[in-house]
């Protein structure tokens, strides 16, 4: 088969033409891209997940990689959760089957193009690479300090030689831990409950962005404004995938209707469960709420003097959730049963003061309104059993107490 020659000055130009071509080819497959997933249903899908996207065509390279990863199956896992032991690791998978994923689970897939050049891209791939592999190489997770995103953001922020941390150190966060929780649970109240419970005043103090960066939505925010040598650091952005049933609001709202009712139905059960004959099925409801609410101040406790999870310590909501309930199911000498109630009424206002104040140091209103009818009923009846130590009478109605 001939060829046909071409004359040389237009060799010389489709040449450089082609190198150009080829140039432009090998910037534009080094890319680098913060993806940003949605919550999910799943307790540990609520807040979000995120994960660096390299593409690097010279190299073969098109992975995704991400933080945040726990073995379940993992024999002591459970046990270990408890004790407040989190190992945690890295992984990488392709974008084909990662997205798929995220798409199957109905979580919004988000991606902003970082304008990093060719040797920080490269920095970032081997600074993944060796956080990552060999798969597992665990770490010690923590909710706020060492998650997914955290992760992220301390690689992002040493390929820009610590930018991003002067920045977004020096800015109010827009909202601190508890209200990202508040927020993020909205949809799931036993989960809002729950963790507002548990956790102690350590949520409620002022944030900086660079912490706020814990949540993925709020790492992809702040990268959005930060610069890198006085340019932006974050180019393009596309939403690939947008939940249809999970999403979190922009402002956490105030639960604290949802939390009045339920405590009133219950305390209402109480009370009429007195109305039955005397015995055993007249006080079981209170029984068994002061058995939870003992029981929850028992597990407040475990956790923070005797586990590694300190975001619980210093809980003020013990005072309500008090343990010393339990002592009130004991059949006690009647000044020791007294003694007892005016602990658990003194420390019930106490905590309900301390928890509702504004400004206080641990703010949990939606809380106290949830418990105070609660706390109220067990009081009530707790106080007749205190000051009378025998049961019902047969008519059925509570006896006066005496003093």
């Amino acid at each position: 088969m001939s060829e046909r020659r071409i004359p040389r000055v237009l060799a010389r130009i489709l040449l450089t033409l082609a190198l150009l071509q080829g140039a432009a080819a090998t910037a534009q497959a080094q890319e680098a891209w913060l993806v940003t997933y949605g919550p999910g249903q799943e307790v540990w899908e609520r807040f979000g997940h995120n994960a660096i996207w390299l593409r690097n065509a010279e190299l073969g390279l098109d992975h995704v990689y991400s933080f945040g990863y726990f073995e379940m199956d993992r024999p002591g896992f459970h046990l270990d959760f408890a004790r407040g032991i989190m190992k945690y690791y890295g992984s990488a998978a392709a974008p084909e089957n990662e997205f798929a994923f995220y798409r199957m689970r109905d979580r919004s897939i988000r991606i902003q193009r970082l304008e990093l050049d060719a040797g920080q891209i490269r920095e970032l791939h081997e600074l993944l690479h060796e956080n990552v592999f060999p798969i597992p190489q665990y770490y010690d997770y923590d909710y706020f300090f060492a998650n997914c995103s955290t992760w992220l953001r301390d690689l992002i922020d040493r390929v820009v030689d610590g930018q991003l941390r002067e920045q977004l150190q020096a800015t109010p966060a827009r909202l601190n831990f508890r209200d990202h929780i508040r927020r993020y649970n909205e949809s799931r109240l036993e989960l809002h409950a729950g963790l507002l419970l548990l956790l102690g005043p350590m949520i409620d103090q002022p944030r900086t962005a660079w912490e706020e960066a814990f949540v993925p939505e709020g790492l992809a925010a702040w990268m959005a404004s930060a610069t890198v040598d006085g340019n932006p650091l974050v180019g393009e952005t596309e939403t690939l995938y947008r939940s249809q049933r999970h999403s979190a609001p922009h402002e956490p709202s105030f639960k604290g209707g949802f939390y009045v009712m339920v405590s009133l139905l219950v305390a209402m059960l109480v009370a009429l469960a007195l109305r039955r004959e005397p015995g055993f099925w007249a006080l079981l409801p209170w029984r068994v709420s002061a058995l939870i609410t003992g029981m929850g101040g028992v597990v407040v406790l475990l956790m923070w003097f005797a586990t590694g999870h300190e975001v619980v310590d210093g809980n003020w909501v013990v005072l309500m959730l008090n343990p010393f309930w339990l002592l009130m199911l004991l059949p006690l000498p009647r000044p020791a049963a007294i003694g007892v109630w005016w602990l658990l009424a003194a420390a019930a206002a106490a905590g309900a003061v301390l928890l509702a104040w504004p400004g206080s140091l641990q703010y949990r209103p939606e809380i106290v309104l949830g418990l105070v009818p609660l706390l109220a009923v067990l009081l009530w009846v707790g106080r007749v059993r205190s000051w009378n130590r025998r049961e019902w009478p047969s008519n059925g109605s509570v006896p006066a107490a005496k003093s």
